[in-house]
């Protein structure tokens, strides 16, 4: 009995002491002219605020202010009266800030946090300079050390409500994807690396399918009244011609016998030719392998035409339909107009219907 009391008494001795020694930052300085106004050190994370320290100012305006120190750097920032100042916290930094209530968050001497002083001078820059001038600044921010927060707050700057770098334009978008790299480089776990890598990644995936169906639109355009013509070799050797089904609804198919699904999606397309192939639907597959032997094994019981590329002859056939992805494809009408393309075979289905 005595034995567990002396066990338990040194766990919670071993506790207090971690507790104790825990590493602090400590944010101190003197802010004048806000007597008997209560100043705040708050975190700012992503999805919240959380009041770490507080304290009430007197007439003299100094203040010690100290929190349990961030794992990675981090934002944080004083508040005081409807005004606040971001700071940035970097493991146990001892922070010194120097100013007057009502010259907050513009005028003020800090010290002990570059990136800290960096985001301060940037918004007196905001404050002041022309658009084009801040750009310039805080392009010059970001670029001289992108794995800093004071380079990721440049990033999200805004000058009279408006943001300075815009993801939307590929130039713009730039200094966002500079941050996101180095961020992943730097910290890959940190909540606000995620963050900032998804929004870039998924812009870019929005505008890339954009730009892939303003091509497809432009393909069907082009198209008029006739095939754009492949000529590829079949199983046998011989050249194939696209434009030799003129006259039927042809499934333009690009896809390989290599790709995940390919025989579940061989069957697929069996069933969509045998239901309308005596109707006049017809099936021209182009397929995309590294093995000739394999491909030939697997198209040689097919009932309708399949030719190959290969890495080094896909290309032009490629770039010519825009196939980005396999598989791909298309469905022509009987004069050879491209109507659309599709990923999903009941609509594919529908309009082989409607074109017959």
């Amino acid at each position: 009995m005595c034995r567990t009391k002396i066990t338990l008494f040194f766990v919670c001795m071993l506790v207090l002491v971690s507790c104790h020694h825990a590493p602090v930052f400590v944010v101190e300085g003197i802010i004048t002219n806000a007597d008997g106004k209560t100043l705040y050190l708050e975190h700012t994370a992503l999805m919240k605020t959380d009041v770490m320290d507080s304290v009430e100012l007197d007439q003299s305006g100094t203040f010690r202010l100290k929190a349990t120190a961030p794992i990675a750097p981090d934002f944080y920032r004083l508040r005081i009266g409807g005004r606040s100042l971001p700071l940035v916290i970097d493991s146990v930094d001892n922070i010194r800030i120097t100013t007057t209530w009502d010259s907050l968050p513009y005028t003020l001497t800090i010290a002990g946090s570059e990136a800290s002083l960096q985001m301060a001078q940037l918004r007196a820059v905001a404050r002041s300079a022309s658009r084009e001038e801040l750009r310039h600044h805080a392009m010059q921010l970001i670029m001289q050390n992108p794995r800093s927060l004071a380079a990721y707050y440049a990033v999200f700057l805004k000058q009279n409500g408006e943001a300075v770098w815009n993801i939307l334009d590929s130039n713009d978008r730039r200094m966002y994807q500079v941050v996101a790299t180095s961020f992943q480089t730097w910290m890959p776990e940190h909540e606000r690396t995620k963050v900032l890598c998804n929004q870039v990644r998924e812009v870019i995936k929005t505008e890339r399918a954009v730009q892939s169906q303003q091509a497809i639109n432009q393909l069907v355009a082009n198209a008029e009244n006739a095939f754009l013509e492949i000529e590829l070799p079949d199983e046998n050797g011989e050249m194939q011609a696209l434009s030799q089904l003129k006259g039927q609804v042809v499934l333009l198919d690009f896809s390989s016998v290599e790709m995940e699904r390919a025989i579940a999606y061989t069957f697929e397309l069996r069933e969509l030719y045998n239901k309308y192939h005596k109707r006049g639907f017809d099936i021209y597959s182009v397929s995309l392998n590294r093995n000739l032997l394999a491909w030939q094994d697997a198209v040689v019981n097919l009932p309708w035409i399949t030719v190959q590329v290969d890495e080094t002859t896909a290309a032009p056939v490629f770039m010519l339909y825009n196939v980005q992805a396999l598989p791909t494809t298309f469905l022509l009408d009987r004069k050879g107009n491209i109507q659309g393309r599709y990923t999903d075979f009941n609509q594919l289905e529908a309009d082989i219907s409607k074109y017959l």
